[in-house]
C-alpha cells in the first residue's frame, strides 16, 4: 500500500501549481518595461502619431494598458480612430481591435483573457468621453466603446484619379499641391462664394473662423433656407398678407451652420473629415442670440443628413474642378 500512497501524494504535489493562480503583480515592473515596447511597437507601425500610452496597472489577474492620444479635439479623434480602423481593415485579417490586443498579449506574455486595453480621449471623467474598451471574453476579443453626441461625420476623399486638371497627376505632385494649408485656403473661398448670398430678404450670411492650429473651424451665421427649406407657417403667412399686416411673412427659421475639417493624409492623396453641426434660430427677430439657437438634430435630423452629404460632394467637385 505504501508505494500506492507514495504515488498519489506526488500526484497531488504535481496537480497543485497549476491550480493556483499566479499573481501577476508580481512582475508589474516587467510589464511597465513591456508597455514602452508597445509604444515603440506603435511608433513602428504609424499608430504613436495618434496613439500614446498612458497608464499601465497591473491587478493579481489583470494587466489593464491605458492608451490615449495626442490630440484633445475631440473630432479630430473620432476622425483619427476611423481612419487608422479602416486602413487596417482594408486587409482581410484580424480587426484593429483585436490586433491592438493580441500585440499587448504577445509582447508581455499574457493570455489573451489576461489582457485588457481602454482607450479615452481624456481621462476627465467629469467629461463624456470617447471610449473603447477591447478584452477577451466567451472565446473572442470583445469590444466596448462609447461614442460622444456627435455632430454630422462625413469623409471627402481626393486621390490623383480625382484631379480632372491633370490628368496625368501622380501621388507626389497631388502631395505637393494639395497641402493642409492648400486644400483649406480652397474651402474657405468655396464658402465665401457659396454663402455670399441669401434667398431671404434681410438676411446677410457670415463666415466666422474659429482660430485652431491643426483643423479648419468656421461658422456660417444668418443662413435662410439652406438646410431646411420649409419652415414658415404658410397658413399664418396668407393671413397676415389679407389683413395687409405683413409684406413679405418672412418668417423662416434663421440656421447657423458650424464646419470643423480635419486633414488627414493617406497613401494616395488625403481624406477630408467634416463635421458638421447645424442650429436654428426663430426667422421672426432681427437678430438671434446664440443662446436663442436649438440644435437640428431635434426637428430636422434628416434634412441635416441630407445637407451633409450634398454639401461633401460639392466640395469634393469644387476642389477636383
Amino acid at each position: 500500500m505504501k508505494p500506492m500512497l507514495t504515488l498519489v501524494c506526488l500526484a497531488l504535489m504535481l496537480a497543485t501549481p497549476t491550480l493556483a493562480q499566479e499573481n501577476l503583480t508580481a512582475d508589474t515592473e516587467f510589464f511597465k518595461q513591456k508597455s514602452q515596447d508597445y509604444q515603440r511597437w506603435m511608433e513602428q507601425n504609424g499608430l504613436g502619431r495618434y496613439l500614446k500610452v498612458q497608464d499601465l496597472r497591473v491587478e493579481p489577474e489583470l494587466v489593464r494598458l491605458y492608451l490615449g492620444f495626442h490630440s484633445h479635439n475631440i473630432d479630430s479623434i473620432v476622425g483619427i480612430w476611423h481612419q487608422m480602423k479602416a486602413a487596417h481593415e482594408s486587409s482581410p485579417g484580424l480587426t484593429f481591435e483585436e490586433s491592438l490586443l493580441s500585440r499587448m498579449a504577445s509582447l508581455m506574455g499574457l493570455g489573451e483573457d489576461e489582457a485588457v486595453i481602454e482607450i479615452y480621449d481624456t481621462y476627465d471623467m467629469v467629461k463624456e468621453p470617447f471610449f473603447r474598451g477591447i478584452y477577451f471574453d466567451k472565446n473572442r476579443i470583445q469590444v466596448e466603446e462609447n461614442n460622444p453626441k456627435g455632430e454630422k461625420n462625413r469623409y471627402i476623399s481626393v486621390n490623383p484619379s480625382d484631379i480632372k486638371t491633370n490628368k496625368k497627376s501622380e501621388k507626389i505632385a497631388l502631395t505637393k499641391k494639395y497641402t493642409k494649408e492648400y486644400v483649406f485656403e480652397q474651402i474657405m473661398q468655396f464658402a465665401r462664394q457659396k454663402y455670399s448670398k441669401s434667398p431671404c430678404d434681410e438676411r446677410k450670411p457670415a463666415i466666422h473662423p474659429k482660430l485652431h492650429e491643426d483643423h479648419l473651424r468656421f461658422e456660417v451665421s444668418d443662413l435662410c433656407r439652406e438646410v431646411v427649406k420649409d419652415a414658415e407657417n404658410p397658413t399664418i403667412c396668407r393671413w397676415l398678407r389679407t389683413l395687409g399686416l405683413s409684406d413679405d411673412c418672412n418668417w423662416t427659421t434663421r440656421e447657423l451652420l458650424s464646419f470643423n475639417f480635419v486633414y488627414l493624409p493617406t497613401t494616395d492623396g488625403f481624406t477630408l473629415h467634416l463635421v458638421l453641426d447645424g442650429r436654428v434660430g426663430s426667422g421672426y427677430y432681427k437678430t438671434v442670440k446664440r443662446s436663442g439657437y436649438m440644435d437640428m438634430d431635434l426637428d430636422f435630423k434628416e434634412e441635416l443628413e441630407d445637407y451633409a452629404d450634398q454639401i461633401s460632394l460639392e466640395i469634393k467637385k469644387f476642389l477636383t474642378r
